[in-house]
């Protein structure tokens, strides 16, 4: 086989293409599944101590702060085990992580094989080789490629490279990074990536503020990312002195690096088991739409739901028996906020997610004639409902 080499960046940009907005039909067939994640993958680095029993007490409290994979090399793969964490493997040796792979198809603990980032594309057919290489070797788990969307060249990056999953950031909070693009990305990424029956998985800018972390992940999750990883990846990582682990009890002291982000993902790790199963249908956003938000989709009239509430989002949803769900979605940032969902007759009960029980509880009103629901949202969070109807 030949070397999977390194590939060379090339400067330049290229604006994403608008994506055509959802009108509420849905396709008579869903398009076969390539890839599905094995769960809501909340990828995260740490640094590791030396001791596998040290090793352990820091897996277990990225696991506290509502992670489930963390970004290490083969070395550290039983210790993933041991811990019930996933693994993204690379940032290695891509020779050397390819000759391994063959034995961790069967691997449950194994997520993915990171191989490269925001890369132009004359590197594309370069990555068609290795994306091929890999699923040799092992077809069960997905390489990954982050595409940078302000570049638009993720439609060429699907069509050469066929991968199994497609990544991308846009840190949108950064002015300089077009921010008014950001549900133009998420649409046609989301888009892209159900077309072609693999998950998206985005790169998430961490270093902002506890609402504009929630606005970001709530509002991909309604869109239909599946995925997450972060920049800057110091997450976690352990006290020391003298460049020696303190310990207490005889055990490390872990930390947490960015406080905003353990918060949100703690927040959304309960609707993980839910969501990582679930289909996007659509997607849409109340009237008058934020500024910021070109791309975005209004519900449609003869929708069995509707919504009035400035700065609402909703991501549509059906399981594999075809039960509806919905994940409410506040994208202000300043304040929360309470919207009003009216629902078709059809619709006999619509139920919350509770986070601390893990269980559904009703949370419909009704009138004579209609279902109201009333939901009360903090600065960029969101809530995910599902729904029982007739027909």
């Amino acid at each position: 086989m030949k070397s999977l080499s390194t590939l060379i960046l090339v400067p330049g940009l290229l604006i994403a293409p608008l994506a055509a907005q959802d009108t509420g039909a849905k396709d008579p067939e869903p398009v076969p599944i390539r890839y599905q994640v094995p769960a809501l993958m909340m990828v995260t680095w740490a640094e590791w101590p030396e001791e596998p029993a040290q090793q352990d007490v820091m897996a277990q409290f990225i696991k506290s702060h509502g992670f489930n994979a963390v970004e290490v090399e083969v070395n550290l793969l039983e210790m993933c085990r041991r811990n019930g964490l996933y693994a993204r493997l690379g940032a290695g040796d891509i020779n050397e992580l390819h000759k391994q792979a063959a034995g961790l198809k069967d691997d449950k603990n194994v997520f993915a094989y990171f191989i490269s980032d925001r890369r132009r594309k004359n590197s594309f057919p370069g990555f068609a080789n290795i994306a091929r290489a890999f699923a040799e070797a092992d077809p069960n788990h997905p390489t990954i490629f982050i595409n940078r969307a302000i570049w638009g060249e993720y439609y060429e990056f699907v069509s050469t490279v066929k991968p199994m999953l497609l990544d991308y950031y846009h840190y949108h909070w950064d002015g300089r990074r077009y921010p008014d693009r950001r549900y133009i990305y998420l649409r046609s990424i989301c888009e892209l990536a159900q077309q072609n029956g693999i998950p998206a998985m985005r790169c998430v800018g961490a270093g902002v503020s506890l609402p504009q972390l929630r606005h970001t992940m709530y509002t991909s999750l309604a869109y239909g990312v599946q995925a997450f990883h972060f920049w800057p990846p110091w997450m976690f990582s352990y006290e020391k002195k003298d460049d020696k682990p303190v310990l207490v009890d005889g055990k490390i002291v872990p930390r947490v690096n960015v406080p905003p982000l353990a918060e949100v993902a703690r927040s959304i790790q309960p609707l993980g088991p839910t969501l990582a199963e679930l289909r996007s249908t659509g997607v849409y956003h109340t009237k008058p739409f934020h500024p910021e938000a070109p791309g975005a989709a209004e519900f449609p009239k003869d929708h069995w739901v509707q919504a009035t509430g400035e700065h609402l989002v909703v991501g549509m949803f059906e399981n594999e028996k075809k039960r509806s769900h919905f994940l409410a979605v506040n994208s202000d940032i300043t304040t929360e906020r309470t919207s009003r969902l009216t629902f078709q007759a059809s619709v006999s009960l619509v139920e919350r997610l509770d986070r601390k029980s893990g269980s559904w509880q009703n949370a419909l009103g009704s009138s004579k004639d209609k279902a109201v629901l009333s939901v009360k949202l903090p600065p960029g969070g969101g809530d995910l409902f599902r729904v029982t109807r007739t027909k």
